[in-house]
């Protein structure tokens, strides 16, 4: 996805001061209006706020999300902002220091396969210390856009064959940012510690990356991140397993890792590989 045909260096700003969280939004919202991707901005303010009000869009490491799906919304646009001080956003644990703002908006229309795809891509982007570090320090709009549009480097990280396997669900009751991004450090930690790990993501589209019943029976453990309920939780009798809340990867997904493979292995893990054959 060309990241750079959903905004425009006239909605990016550099090194921002606001006030607040609201005074954000507001000022990225009249870049977007002033480009014409909004066609009414009180009305995609109201949304904005309603959908805040649902639950945090602060995803960790520094970054913002909030959003807006709605009529008044002409085509599927961002605007960035980055910050000169972090400024207080309200994350899942309380409020959290944010330095990058991204403000989505989306139609009624594209809720579903846009507004994914735009979250799928910022967010395994921007798990990426480098692009996110090259963002934060770019001198020009132009060099934020073009930052966002180079996909991170390919992963060298080997997983071996024999390596063990982790399966993973992550799911947020309000939406699929938080889903998307805790996936990410998640898999992103797997390759980094030579763990096969495997991400089910469960947002507001169902069950995305279902894992297969041979993942399962070969899963030396799983990893809940999650802030509801687990959908068919039954898959997982059986296996090993820790619950966390869906923030949780953001911060520590190494150490998450870590003690999945500690916990006491499952007793029918051969039986189950036989089954298999």
């Amino acid at each position: 996805m060309n990241l750079t045909t959903l905004s425009h260096p006239r909605a990016v700003c550099l090194h921002a001061r606001f006030i607040d969280r609201d005074d954000a939004i507001r000022q990225l919202a009249q870049r977007l209006a002033e480009l014409g991707k909004i066609t009414d901005t009180d009305a995609y303010l109201a949304e904005v706020f309603h959908r805040e009000s649902l639950g945090p869009t602060a995803l960790g490491e520094g970054l913002a999300v909030p959003h807006g799906k709605t009529s008044a919304v002409k085509e599927a646009a961002f605007a960035v902002a980055t910050l000169g001080e972090p400024l207080a956003w309200e994350g899942i644990d309380g409020p959290e220091p944010v330095e990058l703002i991204f403000l989505l908006a989306i139609p009624p229309d594209e809720a579903g396969s846009t507004h994914i795809q735009i979250l799928t891509e910022l967010t395994t982007r921007l798990a990426d210390d480098d692009l996110r570090a090259r963002v934060m320090a770019a001198a020009s709009a132009e060099e934020v856009l073009a930052a966002l549009d180079n996909k991170p480097a390919v992963q060298h990280e080997v997983v071996a064959d024999n390596a063990p396997t982790i399966v993973c669900v992550t799911a947020c009751p309000a939406g699929i940012a938080h889903t998307y991004m805790a996936a990410e450090y998640l898999e992103k930690a797997g390759r980094q510690l030579g763990v096969n790990v495997v991400v089910e993501k469960q947002g507001a589209n169902g069950i995305e990356g279902r894992l297969t019943a041979q993942q399962l029976n070969e899963a030396h453990a799983c990893i809940f991140a999650a802030e509801v309920a687990i959908k068919e939780r039954e898959r997982f009798h059986g296996i090993p397993a820790i619950t966390v809340p869906v923030a949780e990867p953001l911060r520590h997904a190494k150490a998450l890792i870590q003690q999945a493979l500690a916990l006491e292995p499952r007793q029918d893990r051969g039986l189950a590989r036989r089954r298999l054959r």
